[in-house]
């Protein structure tokens, strides 16, 4: 949902950005090229489809406004993707590991899978790790946080 706001045919980004302020209106101009950006492989291919120039679409990209905009629907678009991935793990491995069992199924093919089983599965650990390496760290610079606050007290 854009609302419109005004006689100058400026529009607030609603659905993607209630942190927008009243200050911080995007024109259409500006809303279409920020689409176009999420959907086109060059800055020059998403001026045209947004109906500007080249200059114009770069004056867009220094606007600070227009950038922050610009980050935050990349980054939701990053998230999206992740999740819907995510959503699919189970039945790609399911599949890998029905490539594996087959006896059909020839012996290169098979490597494949198991490789491709055993990648995922290493990347998989080593993200878990991670994740848990870092809450320990967060939770032992929340702890030190704390002892600093009560020793200033």
């Amino acid at each position: 949902m854009i609302k419109q706001w005004g006689l100058t045919k400026t529009y607030r980004i609603v659905q993607f950005a209630p942190s927008i302020g009243k200050d911080d209106y995007l024109t259409t101009k500006q809303t279409a090229f920020l689409k176009a950006m999420l959907e086109e492989s060059t800055i020059k291919k998403a001026a045209e489809k947004a109906g500007i120039s080249r200059d114009t679409a770069y004056k867009y990209l220094k606007n600070e406004n227009f950038q922050a905009e610009l980050n935050k629907r990349r980054s939701e678009c990053v998230t999206d993707t992740v999740r819907f991935l995510q959503s699919k793990l189970s039945l790609c491995s399911e599949t890998l590991v029905n490539i594996v069992e087959n006896p059909e199924t020839g012996a290169q093919i098979k490597i494949n899978a198991i490789n491709a089983i055993f990648a995922n599965c290493k990347a998989l650990l080593e993200t878990t790790e991670i994740l848990q390496k870092m809450a320990e760290l967060e939770a032992e610079q929340e702890n030190i946080n704390e002892m600093l606050e009560s020793v200033n007290r």
